[in-house]
């Protein structure tokens, strides 16, 4: 009796240090796949910085990005958040939308994908242009996004750039929404185009019906909207999402910081 009880211990024990190494291994994996992800898009973000390093004007933004687009024909644009970690290339491929859903910018396998522009979506035509992006628990990728729950995060960080090889864009943030896919008639994936004002204002009515807070940003039909999309985690299906509007440097100067008494 009691040498099969030895021996179901070591059974045991075997099974458990398995497990361990087994876990070991792939927090492991998770690991370098974090290390050599971030490493990639620290290179890609040099070769953009070190251009405005040198202070050098640029006659185009297409001058600009033309050495990361060489890289990658599917490199459609840049998106970043000022003094936060989401500064990434932005890719598209419409015959096959989600191709960059769990590749990197060389189209090798990662679990941190690339931002990618909806397929439905023409850059710099579509009246809204939807992009995609993990929420990555190491706060990299698209995580800064759902930040934008938090009034102050949006209060102090208002503005996105996404940069496009036909110019450069600044955007201003006015929605901030938590959506629950399973149970929601807002399908903002949907529309990139408004076909009407009265198609505008359901939009953006059925988007503020989720949002966070009251920003006071006014959006107006005839508005170049841009939506930046991620997962959240409070719902099975859950998305957290901001609508900007593109703004003008003229309109920008004329931006007036956002006031406590704001809701």
């Amino acid at each position: 009796m009691k040498k099969k009880t030895n021996t179901l211990l070591n059974i045991i024990i075997v099974v458990l240090l398995g497990v361990i190494a087994f876990s070991g291994y792939k927090l492991l994996g998770i690991g370098q796949d974090a290390k050599e992800n971030n490493e990639k898009y620290e290179k890609l973000e040099q070769i953009v910085q070190g251009d405005e390093d040198k202070d050098e004007s640029y006659s185009s933004a297409a001058e600009k990005y033309q050495s990361i687009y060489d890289m990658n024909n599917d490199f459609i644009g840049w998106i970043f958040i000022p003094d936060t970690p989401l500064s990434y290339p932005v890719v598209q491929t419409k015959d096959n939308p989600e191709y960059y859903l769990r590749r990197d910018f060389d189209g090798k396998y990662s679990s941190y994908g690339v931002p990618f522009m909806d397929f439905k979506c023409t850059a710099d035509e579509s009246d809204n242009t939807i992009i995609y992006g993990h929420n990555m628990l190491n706060k990299t990728m698209f995580s800064a996004v759902e930040s934008y729950a938090s009034r102050k995060f949006w209060q102090e960080h208002r503005y996105v750039g996404f940069d496009t090889m036909n110019g450069f864009g600044t955007y201003e943030v006015a929605i901030c929404a938590r959506i629950d896919l399973r149970n929601t008639d807002f399908y903002y994936i949907d529309t990139v185009d408004f076909d009407s004002k009265a198609d505008f204002d359901d939009y953006i009515s059925k988007a503020k019906a989720h949002q966070s807070f009251e920003s006071g940003v006014s959006l107006e039909y005839g508005d170049k909207l841009l939506l930046l999309s991620t997962c959240e985690f409070n719902y099975d299906e859950g998305r957290f999402i901001i609508i900007a509007k593109k703004i003008s440097d003229e309109d920008l100067s004329k931006v007036t910081p956002a006031t406590e008494n704001s809701k």
